[in-house]
């Protein structure tokens, strides 16, 4: 009997795309059940017995394999599992694709709909800040901490605060770091604090960090940070737009913070440079959620325009090359 063929078989580009798609919920998937623990510490994987020893469906957990062979991940051979050729790439970048899907996927999904204006009302903005912490924290300790540490080499303060504290994991190696320094950081999203409490806990640090759920543009509030000599901020400074908010901030910290003497500032920019098909893994994802927040994302050039406007000196710049266009901006207050 002949085959007949119904239907076109010229949509490569869109199995390619959905492919991806599906492989990029894997390895947000394939951290959340420890996959990439595993692989780390052994060679191989026996399926069954993986899913037995971690109490995992075994259905599923072969359906998060098979996608994450889609991307070299992982090679998949009967019931064994083994790293890829791409493994140790996506094991870096695992908290920038749990950032887009668990942090920011609710708010994709709704893409369509509240691109409407009637829909852009009430508590309309749908994202997990516990996700994003955690996404963060992890994004921080693979690219970003042994820059910042770098930074802070040859600063003298013992009072240290940080603005959208996240996780509080940046607060906790501050206050490990010195034992002498005192801690003080701000997040308005209550599932951040949340997160941030149980780290201090662990690190029995809660009698030298405090963490408080507050608005970070409104310091001026909080008896906390009236002593405080460092103050960092990071992957937040985007918030504090649109510009004159944030000159008016940013003057407002200088003249609030009497004893400051060094902003750390480090955020993400926007790409003014790569076309669309050539940016780098992260910034699509980021532009694109803040522009549908309504969140507007300043070029690294308007940064620094609104630091000498509000009185700050840039006296170096660290720039990432992951996250992309994200750089470190360490200020003191202009003289």
């Amino acid at each position: 009997m002949a085959n007949e063929t119904v239907g076109s078989t010229e949509f490569t580009k869109s199995a390619e795309l959905f492919n991806s798609s599906i492989a990029t919920w894997a390895v947000s998937a394939a951290w959340d059940i420890g996959v990439f623990r595993a692989l780390a510490e052994r060679d191989s994987l026996d399926i069954p017995a993986h899913a037995q020893s971690e109490g995992l469906h075994e259905m599923s957990l072969r359906a998060i394999l098979r996608a994450l062979t889609y991307a070299d991940v992982v090679a998949v051979d009967g019931d064994t599992v083994t790293r890829g050729s791409t493994f140790e790439e996506f094991s870096k970048t695992k908290g920038l694709f749990q950032w887009l899907t668990k942090g920011y996927g609710s708010l994709f999904r709704r893409m369509g709909e509240v691109a409407f204006e009637d829909a852009r009302n009430g508590d309309w903005i749908q994202r997990d800040s516990t996700a994003v912490s955690i996404a963060c924290r992890d994004v921080n300790d693979v690219f970003m901490d042994e820059a910042f540490f770098s930074v802070l080499d040859g600063l003298e303060y013992s009072v240290a605060a940080d603005l959208g504290c996240g996780s509080g994991e940046r607060l906790v190696q501050l206050a490990r770091r010195d034992a002498s320094v005192r801690c003080v950081g701000i997040d308005i999203a209550a599932g951040a604090i949340e997160v941030g409490e149980k780290a201090l806990a662990e690190n029995g640090l809660q009698h030298r960090v405090k963490l408080i759920q507050g608005d970070a543009r409104k310091l001026s509030r909080y008896e906390e940070f009236k002593d405080v000599e460092l103050m960092t901020s990071y992957l937040m400074g985007h918030d504090f737009w649109p510009r004159e908010n944030c000159v008016a901030l940013l003057r407002g910290i200088r003249t609030e913070l009497p004893n400051l003497k060094y902003f750390i500032l480090a955020d993400t920019h926007r790409d003014t440079v790569n076309p669309v098909r050539e940016l780098p893994v992260f910034t699509l994802g980021f532009e694109t959620a803040h522009a549908v927040m309504g969140q507007y994302i300043p070029s690294r050039e308007e940064w620094l325009e609104v630091f000498e406007e509000a009185g700050w000196t840039c006296t170096k710049q660290h720039v990432y090359t992951t996250p992309s266009s994200t750089v470190i901006f360490q200020l003191e207050p202009a003289a």
